[in-house]
């Protein structure tokens, strides 16, 4: 189990990545790494609320089904999205609107989201 910490640091540096793949036009990267970031605070929630880690995407949905409706919601409405990145190349609209939803997601876990500066 990743520890509480650790997931926090690693959702930050996950959407730095994306931060960088979307400024230098890397869409199908830039979205992977913002999503890495929403999975891991995810993650955290599911921690401090149950003790459980999931171990995969699908233990990741039902648990948040059950315990967070609003985490739930938004990686349920994304998450085609992202499985869309295997296999193509995303607009800079697409990106832009990925990563203020996982800033919001930032905002309601109360984490400071980066920004360019920490590039």
């Amino acid at each position: 189990m990743s520890d509480y910490s650790d997931l926090e640091k690693k959702a930050k540096n996950y959407f730095i990545l994306g931060l960088f793949g979307e400024k230098h036009k890397m869409t199908s990267e830039a979205v992977s790494n913002y999503f890495k970031a929403l999975f891991a605070i995810c993650d955290m929630f599911l921690i401090k609320k149950t003790g459980f880690q999931p171990k995969d995407h699908t233990e990741r949905f039902r648990a948040l089904e059950r315990t967070d409706k609003f985490l739930y919601r938004i990686l349920d409405e994304l998450f085609s999205v992202y499985r869309e990145t295997y296999t193509k190349e995303l607009s800079p609209k697409r990106v832009e609107h990925i990563r203020k939803r996982i800033g919001e997601i930032f905002d309601y876990a109360k984490i400071e989201k980066p920004t360019e500066k920490d590039l």
